[in-house]
């Protein structure tokens, strides 16, 4: 019954961190995790990882069980500051760095719960507006949906300034050249096939506004894609760098990166 006991607690640990984490932001505005099963997965294998050893010691080469478990512990961690903190450092930098009209049309693909989209409304008084477009999967985001991000701007007294769009990335119901900057945050990665990604990014290049400004922060896997079909759309000031520690997933192997681009 003891051993029982503590699987159950390593099992139940890391979905509780998880759910404590969740809790502690809804004294704010409600957020999400990204891929939450990702980090569980991590802290869940870390912890099972441990008990293993702690059970079964002394065995050959049990320290690399210790390695192991300490290790996929730590890229959980890694991941969960990264989604709750680190994104909204790398944007703090961003739009810190960026000449934002007060009346400016901003529109933010993959929106999820409006963190992003939050910022710039912050930024802009009306005329000005923020449209946020997304699907609302939980998959992508936990408890993403339309309605928890219409609290969000509700709380902050932001709705005459947003817009929520339901909308599919590579085909947006938008009109060309309408707005002064297109923004995203860890969306287009999740777009797939290669196709229809690529789809997405001109859909983004098209509803921007000549000489507008477009900025994308993603996992590093697809920047010469972007580069490349970023030139073919006769974009300039084409800039790619990566966003440091507060972009880590796990650990440096997976990294974000930042792609920065003016329309001519």
């Amino acid at each position: 019954m003891t051993q029982i006991k503590h699987i159950n607690t390593v099992v139940y640990l890391p979905a509780a961190l998880l759910k404590v984490t969740v809790i502690i932001m809804k004294k704010k505005i409600k957020g999400g995790i990204d891929a939450p099963l990702v980090p569980l997965s991590y802290l869940v294998v870390g912890f099972l990882s441990l008990l293993i050893y702690f059970y079964n010691r002394p065995y050959p080469f049990a320290w690399m069980t210790v390695v192991y478990g300490l290790s996929m512990i730590g890229g959980g961690i890694i991941f969960l500051h990264t989604s709750l903190r680190g994104k909204y450092l790398i944007w703090d930098k961003i739009i810190a760095s960026l000449t934002i009209p007060q009346d400016a049309h901003i529109l933010d693909l993959g929106c999820g719960h409006g963190a992003v989209l939050i910022k710039f409304a912050q930024k802009i008084i009306a005329p000005g507006r923020v449209t946020g477009v997304d699907l609302w999967h939980s998959s992508d985001q936990s408890h993403n949906s339309e309605n928890e991000t219409k609290k969000n701007l509700a709380l902050l007294g932001l709705t005459n300034k947003t817009e929520l769009l339901t909308a599919d990335m590579s085909n947006l119901p938008l009109t060309d050249n309408s707005f002064d900057l297109v923004v995203s945050s860890l969306a287009f990665h999740n777009i797939k096939p290669q196709q229809k990604r690529e789809q997405a990014l001109r859909e983004a290049c098209r509803v921007l506004k000549a000489e507008g400004t477009l900025v994308i922060v993603d996992t590093g896997n697809n920047l010469k894609e972007y580069r490349r079909l970023l030139k073919e759309e006769h974009f300039t000031n084409i800039h790619t760098a990566k966003a440091g520690f507060n972009g880590w997933w796990t650990g440096p192997w997976m990294s974000t990166s930042i792609v920065q681009a003016v329309k001519e």
